[in-house]
This record gives C-alpha cells, sequence and structure tokens, in this order.
C-alpha cells in the first residue's frame, strides 16, 4: 500500500469516528424531538401529517439551491480563486430563483392541491434559510475536501443542538408546524457562524462562468440524482396525504422516520467520508472495491443491529409517541416491518452513488436516479389507487418493499461493471454478518414473547439489551468485529 493510500485511510478512519459520534447525538436529538413533540400532544397527529407535506420537501430544495456546485469544489484538483468565487455566485443565484418560486408557484400548487394554506407560507419561510445557506456552503466544503472533518462533525453537532432546542422551544410554546421550520432555521444559523469562525472566506467580485463551466457541468450531474432520490422519498407522502388524509400521513410519516430516516442518518456518516476517499482513491480499482467493502461493511453493522430492535419492538417503540390522548400511533407498527425491508439495501444503496462520483461518473449515478424516481414514484400512486380501499396507507409501504430491491440491482449493476467486478463477491463479504444479525433478531424475538405480561417498557429495553448483546458476541466470535478491533482501526 503506498503511503498516499495509508495516509487517506487514515484520514477515513479519523473521519468515520468523528462523523459517527457526530450524526449518533444528532440521530438521538432527532427522535428525541420527536418523542417529545408528539407524545406531549404539542403537535396533534393530523397537523404533524399537514407539516410533513412541507418539512419532507425540505431536503429537495437544499440539493437544488446549491445544485451539486459544492461536490465539485471537493472533487476537482484545478482550484483557483475566481472559479470558486464563481461557484459562489451561481449558488446565490439559484437560492434566490428558488426562493421566488417557492413563495410564488410551488407553495401555492401544493395549498391548492391539499387545501392547507399554511404551505405557502412553512416553504416561503423555508426560502430564507436557503439564501442564508450561502454564506457557509462553500467553506464548508472546503473543509471537507480537507478531510477536516473533526471541525466539521463538532460545528454539525453544535448546529443540531440549536437545532433542538428552536424545535421543541417554539412547540412547547404553542406555535404548532411552525416548529418544524424554526429547527431548520437555526440550524443553518449557528452553522454558518461556526464555519465562518473556523474557515473565513468571502467571494471576490468577479463571475467567469466560462473557467467554471465544467464544475458547474459536474455539480449538475453530482445534484441531479440526489435531486431524484429526494423527489422520490417525497412523492409518498404527498400521495399517503392525498389519497388518505393527514391523520393517516401523520402515522405514516413517524413510521417512516422510525426506520429510514436512521436509516439516512447512519449512512450519512460513510457518504460524508465516502465521497472524498474515493475520489482519492479514483486511480485504484482494487483500493475502491477494498473501501467500498468497508463502507459497507460498516453501514450493514449499524442498520441491521437498528433494524432487528425497531422490526422486533415496533409496538413497544411506539407506545413513546402515543401517550398523549387523541395520539395513537399504534396502527404505524405494520408500516414500520414493511419498510424495514427498505431500509437494509437502503443502507448499502447509499455508499454506492459516492463511489460513482468520486470515480468522475456522476452520468451513472443519475441514470440509477432516474430508473428510481420513475419505478417508485409509479409505483406509489399504483399501489394506492389499486390497494388503498383495502390495506389503507400501508399499500404506499408495500410499493417501496416491492420497487427498491430493482432500483438496488440496477444500482449495484453499474457500479460493479465500473470496478470490473462480480456483484456476488460484495454479497459474499456481507453474508457474514447478515447471518449474525438474523440469529441475534430471533433470540430478540423469543425475548419479546417470554415478556409479553411486563409493560412496554420494559420488554422494550429486554429486547434491546437481547438484540445487541447476542449481535455482539456473534460479531466477535465469527466476523472479528468488537470494540477491541474497532479501537484498533480508528488507531
Amino acid at each position: 500500500m503506498s503511503n498516499t493510500t495509508s495516509d487517506i485511510g487514515k484520514g477515513v478512519r479519523r473521519g468515520l469516528a468523528w462523523e459517527g459520534v457526530a450524526s449518533g447525538l444528532i440521530g438521538a436529538l432527532d427522535i428525541l424531538a420527536y418523542i417529545l413533540i408528539l407524545a406531549l400532544g404539542w403537535v396533534p397527529k393530523e397537523d404533524f401529517g399537514v407539516a410533513a407535506l412541507a418539512f419532507t420537501i425540505f431536503p429537495v430544495l437544499d440539493l437544488a439551491m446549491n445544485m451539486g456546485l459544492t461536490a465539485a469544489v471537493i472533487q476537482r484538483d484545478d482550484h483557483t480563486p475566481e472559479k470558486v468565487s464563481t461557484v459562489f455566485w451561481l449558488g446565490l443565484g439559484f437560492s434566490l430563483l428558488l426562493f421566488l418560486l417557492l413563495a410564488f408557484a410551488l407553495g401555492p400548487l401544493l395549498s391548492n392541491m391539499h387545501k392547507r394554506p399554511v404551505l405557502t407560507d412553512l416553504l416561503t419561510l423555508y426560502g430564507v434559510k436557503l439564501l442564508w445557506q450561502n454564506i457557509y456552503l462553500l467553506p464548508l466544503a472546503l473543509m471537507t475536501r480537507e478531510l477536516r472533518f473533526k471541525e466539521t462533525s463538532l460545528i454539525r453537532t453544535c448546529a443540531n443542538i440549536a437545532e433542538f432546542g428552536a424545535k421543541v422551544g417554539f412547540a412547547a410554546a404553542g406555535f404548532g408546524v411552525w416548529c418544524f421550520v424554526a429547527g431548520p432555521l437555526c440550524r443553518a444559523l449557528v452553522t454558518g457562524i461556526g464555519v465562518q469562525l473556523r474557515n473565513p472566506w468571502r467571494p471576490r467580485f468577479v463571475f467567469r462562468f466560462q473557467e467554471a463551466r465544467a464544475w458547474a457541468a459536474f455539480g449538475i450531474k453530482t445534484s441531479a440524482h440526489r435531486i431524484l432520490f429526494h423527489i422520490y422519498n417525497t412523492v409518498d407522502y404527498q400521495v399517503v396525504g392525498y389519497y388518505f388524509g393527514d391523520a393517516a400521513l401523520g402515522i405514516y410519516t413517524l413510521a417512516f422516520k422510525i426506520v429510514l430516516e436512521p436509516a439516512f442518518i447512519i449512512s450519512e456518516v460513510t457518504v460524508r467520508v465516502a465521497f472524498p476517499a474515493f475520489s482519492k482513491l479514483r486511480h485504484d480499482r482494487d483500493a475502491l472495491f477494498a473501501q467500498l467493502v468497508s463502507f459497507c461493511r460498516m453501514n450493514l453493522v449499524l442498520m441491521l443491529a437498528f433494524i432487528g430492535l425497531i422490526f422486533v419492538g415496533a409496538e413497544e417503540i411506539l407506545t413513546l409517541f402515543s401517550s398523549h390522548k387523541g395520539n395513537d400511533y399504534a396502527a404505524g407498527a405494520p408500516a414500520i416491518r414493511i419498510l424495514c425491508g427498505v431500509a437494509v439495501l437502503r443502507a448499502l444503496s447509499f455508499v454506492i452513488p459516492p463511489l460513482l462520483d468520486g470515480m468522475g461518473r456522476p452520468t451513472l449515478t443519475l441514470i440509477y436516479a432516474i430508473v428510481a424516481s420513475v419505478t417508485l414514484s409509479t409505483l406509489f400512486v399504483v399501489f394506492a389507487v389499486l390497494f388503498g380501499e383495502s390495506l389503507g396507507f400501508y399499500s404506499v409501504a408495500i410499493a417501496w418493499l416491492v420497487g427498491y430491491p430493482v432500483t438496488f440491482l440496477v444500482l449495484l449493476s453499474l457500479a460493479f461493471t465500473l470496478l470490473e467486478r462480480p456483484k456476488w463477491q460484495l454479497f459474499q463479504k456481507l453474508a457474514g454478518i447478515t447471518t449474525c444479525a438474523l440469529a441475534a433478531g430471533c433470540m430478540a424475538a423469543v425475548a419479546k414473547l417470554l415478556s409479553a405480561e411486563f409493560p412496554a417498557s420494559i420488554r422494550f429495553a429486554l429486547i434491546t439489551i437481547t438484540m445487541l448483546g447476542t449481535f455482539a458476541t456473534l460479531l466477535a466470535r465469527f466476523q472479528d468485529i468488537s470494540p477491541r478491533t474497532i479501537k484498533a482501526g480508528l488507531k
């Protein structure tokens, strides 16, 4: 192994450690915020469904505002102050255009479609956040390119603590659905201040599009797949809200967030580190495959431990959110179990687009995103129309379970054609971890049956101890994955 590859490996391990700690805390705060807001009845189930029609679109707006320009800053080597400044002014223009579209086009359109006028106001206020993001996106991208994950993780942690405080505080003060916009606004404010303190940067008053055109083209291709990804992750909410109403959407949104939102957070730990790592290794296919396997194994361990808990303990988890009279989310348990099958594949699929982008092939990622968007969006509507009368909003969750494996195989084929390796080599590397998780899940299910007469909190505690304890024991015994080996790897 060359010194350069070894140095990148060390940077990756340090990045994973810092990003893991930060994302773990962020995920815990996010879950705690929803528990407090919903369990205490600060936002009723129906209002939660209405808010979901807006806040589920926020990730699409964040990506559309930037158009992948920061990804180009991370991946490209031909930096000049003029090019970076041009990228800034392009991003500012995109965000201003998007703000106007939210206020005068998209917001009114959704308000009319769902007959909820508040959606226009929520989306317009979020547009203010998009304008502010220009303060920190480029200097943050430059820090990521330099693998300064310790600093970026600390900034993210502080910003998300601020988001938690704003979200819970506004909800407790009686502002209802507005808390879901107040939180992101506060997070963006703190992020902007933190990034500028650690990496002060100001754009030059130059705009040379010809010099930065290749960057813009790469960025747009790179962001297009992520925009499409978040679009088809938004269509299902709109379908459930349109066909099954606000209360059903509130339950579906909670089930989705319990399963697939943590999957996204867990995978973001890897994705934030993966793209710059793959970019630096892009000329060495053997090193790329080895790094891909490493990322997938880490994601799978974390994801299967989590999925085992919520699959077995779905009813116990939902009791946390249903304590307030009138906010009963128990009907979400079947949806949670259906979506668990999707979450496992997503834990793996999130790693592959950074590989393709890092190798300079964002077009392949875009092809996958188009296939996924068309396939899943179509299935959401078709399943709601055909099976909605008998299955209700579960029909949309089933559409996920049917359609996502197809799109995952498309993505896998694209990646392994580029790596010039058969796909089975990846599955072979992951089979042992999957077997350990299945065995641990069975033991957790037995623990649940044996504690059926106990209160829900005690049952879930026993499920957690059994699942995690068994999984950790089996991983250490058969996969050589233990706290000791993880610590050694980070060193």
